[in-house]
């Protein structure tokens, strides 16, 4: 066995000892602690502050939020529900976010990537409703079907 061998060997022994030493040295294997000294402490510090906030009165947003917090929830905030979008949503969720993050050229054929997927002029978009009109080296113009305007999306760049 090496030196250094024998030198882990001892100091796992001696942190081995010194665990059951300190485990037999008290009787319960746990440290005692006085609970009734420190819950009485406790329970003053408590009645403290309560007569404090008594005597600083509330302010009428304080007992608004202490009302609401006191007040039984509809519905959970941390549910994992998702909504659902309706037509009607749909319509009203007239913005569409688009990024054009690629651009290559090879002769009289430009390719961009819109949203991690590649497109020709005259190509209409995955989402569905939206054609490439026009690819630029910093813009593409993304018109939607069955709608006058269009749209202009710059050139992102992203560095990794």
């Amino acid at each position: 066995m090496s030196k250094r061998e024998k030198i882990i060997l001892l100091v796992t022994v001696l942190a081995i000892a010194y665990g059951v030493y300190s485990f037999i040295a008290s009787p319960s294997g746990l440290a005692r602690i006085e609970t009734g000294k420190k819950l009485a402490d406790l329970n003053k510090l408590i009645a403290s502050v309560t007569e404090d906030l008594n005597k600083a009165g509330m302010t009428g947003a304080e007992a608004f939020i202490i009302a609401r917090a006191e007040a039984e929830w509809v519905r959970d905030p941390f549910s994992e529900r998702r909504l659902s979008m309706t037509s009607e949503l749909a319509a009203q969720a007239e913005e569409v976010i688009f990024t054009y993050t690629g651009y290559m050229e090879a002769g009289k054929k430009r390719l961009a990537i819109i949203n991690g997927l590649e497109y020709r002029a005259g190509e209409e978009l995955e989402l569905g409703g939206y054609v490439v009109q026009s690819i630029h080296s910093d813009w593409v113009v993304i018109k939607g079907k069955g709608r006058q305007g269009l749209i202009s999306v710059p050139f992102k760049q992203e560095v990794f």
